[in-house]
């Protein structure tokens, strides 16, 4: 039976290390709220969302325990070894590959612990990992039009749970209107202020003559 594990970085926990996953504990992250009390006044005033209009998160810990079962003490004591030297004090990709194998976290490793006695070892691991799971394949949709379909309604879904900023890349000459802002673009790659993927649908219109495509990553917590 294959071993549970995570892949840190180039690493898989079980298919590089035979560890065994004993523990895993991920916080969610907790929003960066921002009350304001005003004498004189019922409540407080909420600005959570004031400076951008979106609620922001800050970094949230990941936890993990190991157990080292294979080989002798002298083998268990040289893998420990490696493990702390390719992991500790290092910024890295984190994918939990059994229960979300199609998103990644970047987390900063700690090692807090490891034991290795006669009948098997331990080692503990904690990362302090941004506030999102970030998909591995973006998505990318692209529209080709002409001078002679008109305005063509685009719909993109942002299935994630984060507004998202997309990247832009133009063949030929485009109008995209979003909201009601119209930009012309020439051929170019464009990320712009102001295009923001809120999660659900999401309504633009292009016109022209080439391609447009727009690409994003969509997150989840």
């Amino acid at each position: 039976m294959k071993l549970r594990g995570m892949q840190f970085g180039d690493y898989h926990t079980a298919d590089d290390w035979n560890l065994i996953l004993n523990a895993k504990t991920i916080t969610p992250p907790e929003p960066k709220t921002n009350y304001v009390s005003v004498p004189g006044r019922d409540g407080d005033i909420d600005l959570t969302e004031a400076l951008s209009g979106l609620v922001n998160y800050r970094d949230r810990t990941a936890s993990f325990v190991f157990l080292l079962t294979n080989g002798s003490h002298d083998d268990r004591d040289e893998l420990i070894t490696e493990i702390v030297g390719v992991l500790n004090g290092q910024r890295l990709q984190i994918i939990d590959t059994d229960d979300y194998p199609d998103y990644y976290m970047t987390g900063r490793f700690t090692v807090k612990s490891v034991t290795n006695n006669n009948a098997y070892g331990t080692i503990q691991l904690e990362a302090v990992c941004n506030p999102w799971r970030y998909a591995i394949n973006p998505v990318s949709r692209t529209v080709n039009v002409s001078s002679t379909d008109g305005t063509v309604a685009i719909v993109l879904t942002n299935s994630g749970y984060k507004t998202v900023t997309p990247s832009i890349t133009v063949t030929g000459t485009i109008n995209l209107t979003y909201g009601t802002t119209t930009v012309a673009l020439s051929a170019g790659t464009y990320t712009l202020p102001g295009l923001l993927l809120s999660p659900g649908a999401n309504s633009l219109s292009v016109a022209g003559s080439g391609s447009i495509t727009i690409t994003y990553t969509e997150a989840i917590f």
